[in-house]
């Protein structure tokens, strides 16, 4: 089952967002980081109170989002060397940004759904 075209139907919640995704490279010298976007389109919708309750206590807020897309989105990834490591993806959409918490694969039917939460106003995106 191909769900494509869902993702895109605007009346379906279908926009268009940015992914920032952020790579960090720690040395003796401290921890830099190295941040590249990408646009990326799929549904995103509140999410639900029961979606809440399943949420680890620290990540319990309640502004969070959903996003069901074809672009696989990340938690974040240990590097393989161990001096590196990706953070969890920000999804930059209707002029703030939030931080990927959570991932279901569901890429054989052609998508991912993530759960986001909005990030504090002093980290957020500007258009």
């Amino acid at each position: 089952m191909d769900i494509s075209s869902v993702l895109l139907d605007p009346e379906l919640g279908g926009t268009a967002f940015t992914v920032e995704r952020i790579t960090c490279t720690r040395s003796r010298e401290g921890t830099t980081s190295c941040s590249r976007t990408i646009q990326a389109t799929g549904c995103i919708h509140p999410g639900t109170p029961e979606m809440l309750k399943l949420l680890p206590a620290e990540e319990q807020q309640e502004t969070f989002i959903v996003i069901y897309t074809d672009y696989i989105l990340s938690t974040g990834t240990p590097g393989e060397d161990g001096a590196s490591f990706d953070a969890p993806d920000r999804i930059h959409w209707s002029g703030q940004a939030w931080r990927v918490v959570k991932i279901r694969d569901w890429q054989g039917f052609g998508y991912v759904q993530a759960w986001a939460v909005r990030m504090p106003e002093d980290k957020e995106y500007r258009e």
